[in-house]
């Protein structure tokens, strides 16, 4: 499918990542258009709005949230569907889904999004400004509406039931006094390569954003230590706060953990660390993760030609215990061992309330 992305000047810094999460859904892109000045009603400007009418594309795609009256008026304007930055990253989730629970998270996350846009539309339908199926009076929008809602609250029963089974699956993890520690960190990081060198396994990774939706738990026995690690969904930057909510079920993996393994890519610019690392504490806060141990693991060091200065520099602008930082790559497998270690150690303080690892700020 041909599409056009919008994408607000503020992404332009990230124009490639921000790319890859359409090339993850969309093969063709047929051309980009930034957004400095949003407008209020279409958010394109006439001028940008005339442009996408003289290309030749099937669908739109808008790397922002847009308002449902926004929604309506450029599918108007242009003619043409209109996918916005919520909506896009729920495609990718399901077409990563693996699991029941990660299908319903995902309607209801969609459900959620769509209802005031099928809001809007009965409002314009109303209006008499649009016809047909569209057309005032109580027609197959409000209808549609209506299913919806039932649709939503049946989901959302559905999904508490499949929290339940979980929340016992923990306890009875707990009980067996295993410890539990869950690999946190943006989406192509490398969170489920250093899962698969941590367990031995073989999960599916790739170049792609969001590999992983539904978590996956296995345990680990080094020295005499047995733990049960988990790997997680990748953040994003600016994640929808309807994701987060949809998602509980997924990241309250990460609230229960005693100890979080937070992985970065050391081989970004720094102040694109950074800002990780501090979307990631604001991700986790969000999610109810408060003092907790956290590690934070610098991956593909291999890229990085003077690893010591990424470290202090992202020490120093994060102001983050410089012993609560590890460098390692997947790739290579350098420094696994040590993190083994430091992990030993820092369960080993858990149990005996001494933890040495940095704690998520409050």
């Amino acid at each position: 499918m041909k599409v056009v992305v919008v994408l607000p000047r503020k992404y332009m810094d990230y124009l490639d990542e921000e790319l890859a999460l359409v090339k993850t859904v969309y093969s063709e892109i047929v051309d980009y258009i930034v957004v400095k000045n949003t407008n209020p009603k279409t958010y394109l400007s006439s001028d940008k709005l005339e442009k996408l009418r003289e290309l030749d594309f099937e669908k739109l795609v808008v790397l922002d949230k847009l308002k449902p009256s926004q929604f309506v008026n450029i599918a108007r304007e242009i003619r043409r569907d209109v996918v916005d930055r919520i909506l896009l990253i729920l495609e990718i989730f399901a077409n990563h889904a693996g699991s029941r629970e990660a299908l319903l998270q995902i309607e209801l996350a969609r459900l959620k999004h769509m209802l005031p846009l099928v809001k809007e539309a009965i409002r314009y339908a109303k209006l008499g400004e649009m016809h047909g199926f569209l057309g005032a009076g109580r027609y197959g929008y409000e209808k549609y509406y209506t299913m919806l809602k039932k649709r939503e609250a049946r989901i959302r029963r559905e999904i508490e039931r499949l929290r339940e089974t979980r929340s016992i699956r923990r306890k009875s993890r707990i009980e067996a006094g295993l410890p539990h520690v869950a690999i946190v960190g943006y989406t192509c990081a490398g969170k489920t390569s250093l899962f698969n060198l941590l367990t031995g396994l073989s999960k599916p990774v790739g170049p792609e954003p969001f590999t992983t939706i539904t978590p996956k738990s296995y345990r680990v026995v080094y020295r005499d230590l047995s733990f049960i690690l988990t790997d997680t969904v990748g953040f994003i930057r600016d994640i929808p706060p309807e994701i987060i909510e949809s998602f509980y079920a997924t990241l309250e993996e990460v609230s229960d953990a005693d100890l979080i393994i937070n992985i970065v890519d050391a081989s970004k610019r720094i102040n694109d660390i950074v800002l990780e690392i501090e979307t990631g504490r604001e991700i986790m806060r969000k999610i109810g993760v408060h003092n907790k141990p956290i590690i934070y693991v610098l991956n593909k060091i291999d890229l990085v030609p003077s690893i010591d200065k990424v470290v202090e520099a992202v020490v120093e602008k994060t102001q983050i215990d410089r012993e609560a930082v590890i460098t390692i790559s997947c790739s290579k497998k350098i420094n696994i061992e040590k993190l083994l270690d430091r992990i030993y150690n820092s369960l080993k303080g858990v149990a005996s309330g001494a933890v040495s690892t940095e704690s998520i700020r409050t």
